[in-house]
């Protein structure tokens, strides 16, 4: 870059505004050049669960994104967060990250980081909770996992909302009311039945290059992994992505399935989830955004 070219970046006004649904094309334009496999109604997905800001020229051209997701009085999500590279290291990631936090006062935020993004969380006070894993690939295995007697699995019906946001709240430590909902509506599931109640559910829904299973939970990792290999089965032959925490002891099992490790994040968060001791277990993630 030459000097005039620096000096006029460095005189560009950049401008923070809300994102609309018609910046997602922009927004969409820019994950593709980083190799990220969001399609356009991935964003879509995104935008009607939570909230984003744009960072723009004079021009109006978006050359920086971020989304957040709010659970509950307590908790957030942050994610998407996206400069364009010719504009890296203007302290466009550092204003859209500080602005966010800025509109979700008292709330414990967490995120998931690449390597490239670490730095920049820690410096705004975040800190390393944990490892997601991501898994995919065209599953190769579905082996049928016996549930207990007494557990069944079927597929979840608009009945079973109200006990699935209970069980994700427990899982989760979250208020994740609206994102429930939402995959009831918009995504399969299924779920391990009780006569005491739901043990485990499941979702999976079309994402980026294909199929996406998650989020996961369950009260053990055999229901979990039962409830991942009915996905397996279902979609065999196609490409499949799983995201899982390391904590989770997932990611061996997943190789053998031929949902490969591709990629490893860091979560990080400014303050720790409360999550009670008896509750059932988080197996995989929504997205790495949404959590």
């Amino acid at each position: 870059m030459t000097s005039e070219n620096a000096k006029l970046r460095e005189q560009t006004a950049i401008n923070l505004r809300s994102m609309t649904e018609e910046d997602l094309a922009a927004a969409a334009g820019l994950s593709k050049v980083l190799g990220w496999p969001h399609r356009l109604e991935d964003w879509e997905f995104m935008l009607r669960l939570g909230h984003g800001l744009v960072a723009t020229l004079e021009s109006g051209e978006i050359i920086g994104t971020i989304m957040w997701w709010s659970f509950g009085e307590r908790y957030a999500t942050v994610g998407l967060i996206i400069v364009n590279g010719a504009w890296q290291g203007h302290g466009i990631g550092t204003s859209l990250l500080t602005t966010v936090r800025r509109l979700l006062p008292g709330r414990s935020i967490s995120l998931n980081a690449t390597p490239a993004g670490q730095p920049l969380y820690e410096k705004l006070g975040f800190v390393p909770t944990g490892i997601v894993e991501q898994h995919q690939g065209n599953g190769v295995s579905s082996p049928i996992i016996a549930l207990d007697a007494g557990q069944r699995m079927r597929p979840v019906v608009q009945y079973d909302l109200e006990d699935l946001i209970t069980f994700d709240n427990a899982a989760t430590g979250m208020d994740r009311a609206a994102l429930v909902e939402e995959l009831v509506q918009n995504a399969k599931g299924v779920v391990i039945d009780t006569e005491d109640g739901i043990r485990g559910y499941s979702f999976c829904r079309r994402f980026g290059w294909g199929w996406l299973i998650g989020p996961v939970a369950a009260t053990t990792a055999e229901q979990a992994k039962a409830l991942i290999s009915h996905w397996i089965g279902t979609h065999g032959g196609e490409f499949i992505r799983i995201d899982t925490p390391t904590s989770a002891g997932l990611s061996a099992w997943l190789d053998e399935m031929g949902l490969i490790r591709v990629d490893v994040v860091s979560t990080m968060a400014t303050e720790l989830v409360v999550i009670s001791d008896n509750a059932p277990q988080y197996f995989a993630l929504t997205s790495q955004a949404l959590g």
